[in-house]
């Protein structure tokens, strides 16, 4: 009886091997490959190329359409028929090659408003004055080239020195509080600007702490008010003081110096970084020949009132810069 079951289970066994076989052979005989429709193309517009704008050239500083703009703050108004600033142009050009556009404006704050925003595309040199100058460094907007010199021989100077005189038995800057100042005005260089950041130098505040500010019209005149006790500190020229002071004995006996300034100068050519340098060297040339020419420096005295022009370096002028440091005074606002 076991024999038949063994029989019937190797049969079973087979049957269902030969079934697996026949399954595996049949994955894997090759499939024939699925024909897809072919999608129909649909037509889209090709869009056009839009041409690029042209790239910016550079236009070469001193020429027609770049020319070299240079800024005057004359020390007078000029005459309704002056030539001077065409004059000036023409003879620059000729000589250099260079086109230049002299403007003419009526502050030193113009000039150094034109100054520092001076670009590639307007480069800018400008003649500004001492205090201009200091600004122009804080803001950083270029660097000294020439300076104006006025007188000759042992006269001859660059610039500015102001020394404050007192009544006699004052002795320091410092007393100036809750005392009368003296001065030509608001916007004189001399008499007020300077003495102003001397004051702020030493601590004092030159808009509240003197008792009253007076206004005069000139120096002797201060100098006088000084002596007759109408006034307690003022300041003048430095070169004035032998003249009104030294030299006058009844004046000499009632007044005295207390200080001096750092020198200055009357006027600084500032020129920008836009300039490249041998066109800077080229100005700078053509400047001190034109103020030698026997023609032309009449025309550019106009605008300078120079006697002269020398070369300047920046560190010529850095005894300036530290005594603007000592004032507190930020003066990079002014380049702004």
């Amino acid at each position: 009886m076991s024999q038949p079951k063994h029989i019937f289970s190797v049969g079973l066994v087979r049957f269902v091997l030969m079934g697996i076989l026949t399954l595996v052979v049949a994955a894997c005989r090759p499939q024939a490959a699925v024909v897809l429709p072919t999608p129909i193309p649909t037509l889209t517009s090709v869009p056009r190329s839009t041409p690029l704008p042209p790239l910016p050239t550079n236009v070469p500083v001193g020429k027609k359409d770049s020319p070299i703009h240079i800024i005057f703050h004359p020390t007078a108004k000029l005459k309704s028929d002056s030539t001077a600033v065409a004059d000036l142009e023409s003879a620059i050009e000729k000589k250099t090659s260079l086109v230049v556009k002299i403007d003419v404006v009526d502050s030193d704050a113009a000039a150094l408003a034109a100054l520092c925003a001076s670009s590639p595309t307007q480069p800018t040199l400008a003649w500004l004055s001492g205090i201009g100058y200091i600004a122009a460094n804080a803001e950083k907007c270029g660097q000294p080239q020439l300076l104006v010199s006025r007188g000759t021989g042992t006269s001859a100077a660059t610039g500015q020195i102001v020394t404050v005189i007192a009544r006699r038995g004052i002795d320091s800057l410092a007393s100036v509080k809750g005392r009368i100042f003296c001065r030509i005005g608001n916007t004189d260089l001399v008499s007020w600007l300077i003495p102003s950041l001397l004051m702020r130098a030493a601590g004092i505040n030159p808009e509240i702490d003197p008792k009253t500010i007076k206004d005069y019209a000139g120096s002797s005149d201060l100098v006088s008010a000084l002596a007759s006790n109408q006034c307690d500190i003022a300041a003048i020229p430095d070169a004035s003081v032998k003249e009104l002071i030294t030299d006058n004995k009844s004046v000499s006996s009632k007044v005295s110096t207390i200080l001096s300034s750092v020198e200055f100068p009357y006027s600084v050519l500032v020129a920008s970084s836009d300039i490249p340098l041998s066109a800077i060297t080229a100005l700078n040339d053509e400047f001190m020949t034109l103020s030698k020419d026997r023609q032309l420096k009449t025309a550019l005295s106009e605008l300078l009132d120079q006697s002269t022009l020398v070369p300047v370096k920046p560190e010529d002028l850095q005894p300036l810069l530290d005594f603007a440091a000592t004032t507190g005074q930020n003066f990079a606002q002014l380049g702004n």
